[in-house]
């Protein structure tokens, strides 16, 4: 079950008017349209309500290796993983660094394997083009 958002500094305070009323919790709860364990829980401790540090692992990237990793993309979005962590010389592994642009929103392209446009290849195209370029459509049907 997902957990759900935290009290709005409107209810907070609507709790605390009714509690100061004299409602009981499960009619409170009813009123601000919440359960009744979140009232509870916020009535006990309003002032701690909603502080509790998160648990789990500290990230791997320090913010400063976080910036180098954002610079290091934006310099040439062509590089790997791979070789933004030699550049970088960010402490963690190459997925790690791909799963922190992702969550920053940048997004992974798979080049695509192939040879090098040339300045002769782009000659021979252009002057393709110059030669068949008065061509009807009846010549380019007898091509195939």
């Amino acid at each position: 079950m997902a957990k759900a958002k935290k009290l709005t500094d409107f209810e907070r305070g609507r709790i605390v008017e009714l509690y100061k009323q004299g409602l009981s919790q499960r009619a409170i709860a009813a009123e601000v349209g919440r359960s009744k364990t979140v009232i509870l829980h916020f009535l006990n401790d309003p002032e701690g309500y909603g502080t509790k540090k998160s648990s789990g692992r500290p990230k791997k990237s320090s913010p400063a290796v976080s910036r180098r990793i954002r610079l290091a993309v934006r310099q040439d979005t062509g590089r790997s993983s791979t070789q933004i962590k030699a550049i970088t010389g960010a402490d963690c592994s190459p997925i790690t660094i791909r799963r922190h642009l992702r969550e920053k929103g940048f997004r992974n392209k798979k080049r695509l394997q192939r040879p090098r446009l040339l300045q002769r290849h782009k000659i021979a195209r252009l002057d393709f083009a110059r030669v068949h370029q008065t061509w009807d459509i009846e010549r380019w049907k007898k091509v195939v």
